[in-house]
């Protein structure tokens, strides 16, 4: 399956590179070579969104001693995250703004880690 780019509105973003994509790492048009993304807010929404349900349904199946009901959470959690992939929206992003993501993101984590090691 592909998206439609931002840019040139053609279906020319793989799925896995737009669920891959951040700021940082942009997806690549398949047609016209620009660079999109999703923001990090849906990304991590739609992380954090399976994970509740599935924590739910294991609170419900230990709650209601119900293992099937864990199983069902689990099937949810996957079928809404398929969902929201496919929902969430493309932003149009240059080569230099995804430089310079990419630059500040190994500047956090090199600080991350300067601050991890000295404690």
């Amino acid at each position: 399956m592909t998206y439609a780019c931002p840019h040139c509105r053609q279906p020319g973003i793989a799925a896995m590179a737009k669920r891959l994509s951040s700021r940082g790492s942009p997806a690549a048009c398949g047609r016209c070579g620009k660079l999109s993304h999703v923001l990090a807010s849906t990304s991590n929404g739609i992380w954090t969104a399976g994970l509740l349900i599935i924590v739910l349904s294991g609170i419900g199946t230990a709650a209601w001693n119900m293992p099937p009901l864990l199983l069902v959470g689990v099937g949810l959690a996957v079928a809404n995250n398929f969902r929201a992939w496919r929902r969430a929206k493309l932003w149009p992003i240059s080569k230099e703004s995804a430089d310079a993501a990419k630059k500040a993101g190994w500047l956090v984590a090199g600080l991350l880690a300067l601050f991890g090691l000295g404690s």
